[in-house]
C-alpha cells in the first residue's frame, strides 16, 4: 500500500484521502484485488480513527471483510486494541462483520468471548443472533471458548441469552449449542467440569432443557465421571470463583418480546410501581369483587327452584312473563337455544332462570371472578406459592357451585369440565413432573446434583 495513504488512514484525515483519490482514482481498487492486504480500513480501525473509518468503509464496504497478512478483519483489530466504540459503529453498518471468520476461523463474537467481554457479546447477540452458531477450525463455539479462558461470568451471559432467545426455533438452537462438541468431544459441560468450574456446571443442571448428561467425551468419558476422577485426585471443586453479577447480568439479557410479553412486562412494572398503601386498597377491592361474585354463584338472579316443580312461581309472575325482546323471553321452549342448551331440570337447587338467561350470567360471572383472580395472583406473585393455594380452592369451589345451580344438562356438564380441568391439571403438571425425573438423561442429571452437593 503507498506509505502515503497508510500516513493518512493512521492520522485519520479524511481530506488527505480525496486528495489522493483525485490523483489515482484507482487506488482502492488496486488494493481491493489483493487477497490478504492492511487496507486503509485496517490501520484505521488499529488507531481507533472513528470517522476515517466509517468514511472507507463508506466508500469499500468490501475492506470490512478483508483480511490482513495475520488473518484479522478491521473488527478483529479493533476488538484487540480495545477500541469499543468503533466496533460498535462497524456492527451498526454490517451486523454480519461480527461473523468473518479470521485466523483459527476467530470471529469476532468468538475473540469477545475468549476476552469475557460481555458487554460486546450482548450487543453482538442482539444485532446477530446468528452470531452464536458460528464455530472455529477447532469446532469451538463461543461457549466452549469462554470456559476454556476461565470467563464465568462471559459463559452465564451466553447461556442465559440461549435461554431467553424469543426467536423461531429457540428450543432447537439452544439443544444444538449447549451439546456441540468440539474437536475432542468435549461439550461445554465437559469442559466445566475438566476446569472444575463449579458455578457453570450448576448452571448447565438448573436449567438443563436438552441437556447430554451422557454425552461421552474423545476419551470415553462423561461429565460426572470426570467430576469423580477429579475428586480421586484430591482437587477441590469448591474453588470456582464466585460471581454476584451473574445473574443481574443475565436478566438483563433482552431480546426484542412479543406483544404478550410486552404487555406482561407492563403489568408487571404497573405492580412495582404500586405504592404500599395503594397495593392494600387494591387487594381489598378485589377481595371484596370475589367475595360478591362468589356469593351470586351461590344465589343467582331469580333464585333456586326449592322443590320438584313444573311450572314458574307465581309469587315471580311479574318479572316472568313473556316480553317483547326474545333474548328475556321466559317461554323457553320457544326459544331455539333450546336444542344447544338442553331441557330446563327444574330440580332443587338449580337456578330458576331458563339456560339461555343463564348464558348471559355465567359469562360475565366468569369474567367477573377470574379477572380480580388474576389480578391477586399477580400481585401477590412475589409472596410463597402456598399463601395462594386458599385462592385456588376457592376458584375450583365457585365452578363447583356453578355445576350445582346449573339449570340445565349442558350448563351442568359445562361447569363441570371446567370444574375437574381446574383440578386435575395441577396434578398432571406433577405426573409429567415425576415422569420426566424417571428419564435416563434426568437420572444423570441428579446423580451430578448430588455430586455437587457433597
Amino acid at each position: 500500500m503507498d506509505p502515503s495513504l497508510r500516513e493518512v488512514a493512521g492520522t485519520g484525515d479524511t481530506d488527505a484521502l480525496y486528495a489522493l483519490i483525485r490523483k489515482d482514482p484507482y487506488m482502492l481498487e488496486h488494493i481491493d484485488q489483493i487477497p490478504f492486504i492492511d487496507t486503509p480500513l485496517h490501520i484505521a480501525a488499529n488507531e481507533g480513527q472513528i470517522k476515517f473509518a466509517m468514511e472507507m468503509i463508506n466508500l469499500k464496504p468490501s475492506f470490512g471483510r478483508k483480511l490482513n497478512q495475520d488473518g484479522f478483519s478491521p473488527m478483529h483489530l479493533a476488538l484487540q486494541m480495545g477500541h469499543t466504540k468503533l466496533v460498535l459503529r462497524l456492527l451498526k453498518t454490517d451486523k454480519d462483520l461480527v461473523r468473518v471468520k479470521g485466523r483459527e476461523g476467530m470471529t469476532p463474537f468468538h475473540c469477545a468471548a475468549a476476552v469475557g467481554n460481555s458487554n460486546l457479546l450482548f450487543h453482538f447477540l442482539e444485532t446477530c443472533p446468528e452470531c452464536v452458531e458460528d464455530v472455529t477450525v477447532r469446532n469451538e463455539t463461543a461457549l466452549h471458548l469462554a470456559l476454556k479462558n476461565d470467563h464465568t461470568d462471559a459463559f452465564n451471559l451466553l447461556h442465559g441469552w440461549l435461554r431467553k432467545n424469543r426467536r423461531g426455533g429457540g428450543n432447537g438452537l439452544e439443544r444444538k449449542v449447549v451439546n456441540w462438541r468440539d474437536d475432542d468431544d468435549n461439550t461445554v459441560l465437559h469442559i466445566a467440569a475438566t476446569k472444575q468450574q463449579h458455578q457453570a456446571v450448576q448452571l448447565l443442571l438448573d436449567s438443563f432443557y436438552g441437556l447430554d448428561a451422557n454425552a461421552k467425551n474423545s476419551e470415553g468419558l462423561t461429565a460426572r465421571e470426570i467430576i469423580e476422577r477429579v475428586e480421586r485426585q484430591g482437587l477441590n471443586m469448591s474453588g470456582a470463583e464466585d460471581d454476584d453479577t451473574t445473574t443481574a447480568k443475565i436478566e438483563r439479557i433482552k431480546k426484542r418480546t412479543s406483544r404478550s410479553e410486552r404487555a406482561l412486562v407492563k403489568l408487571i412494572r404497573a405492580r412495582n410501581g404500586l405504592s404500599e398503601n395503594m397495593l392494600n386498597a387494591t387487594l381489598v377491592v378485589a377481595a371484596l369483587v370475589i367475595t360478591a361474585i362468589y356469593q351470586s354463584s351461590l344465589s343467582p338472579p331469580r333464585g333456586l327452584w326449592q322443590g320438584d316443580n313444573t311450572s314458574i312461581p307465581t309469587t315471580t309472575s311479574n318479572l316472568t312473563t313473556t316480553t317483547k325482546f326474545k333474548l328475556f323471553n321466559d317461554n323457553y321452549s320457544e326459544y331455539r337455544f333450546k336444542f344447544l342448551l338442553g331441557e330446563e331440570t327444574r330440580k332443587t337447587g338449580t337456578a330458576v332462570m331458563n339456560p339461555n338467561l343463564f348464558l348471559g350470567f355465567w359469562f360475565f360471572n366468569f369474567i367477573a371472578f377470574g379477572l380480580p383472580v388474576l389480578l391477586t395472583v399477580l400481585l401477590l406473585s412475589n409472596v410463597p406459592s402456598i399463601l395462594l393455594i386458599p385462592l385456588y380452592y376457592l376458584s375450583v369451589s365457585y365452578f363447583n357451585c356453578m355445576t350445582i345451580v346449573s339449570p340445565s344438562t349442558f350448563w351442568a356438564n359445562l361447569n363441570f369440565v371446567v370444574m375437574w380441568t381446574a383440578i386435575l391439571l395441577p396434578l398432571l403438571l406433577v405426573v409429567r413432573s415425576v415422569w420426566l425425573s424417571k428419564q435416563p438423561k434426568y437420572r444423570e442429571i441428579r446423580q451430578l446434583r448430588r455430586l455437587f452437593r457433597k
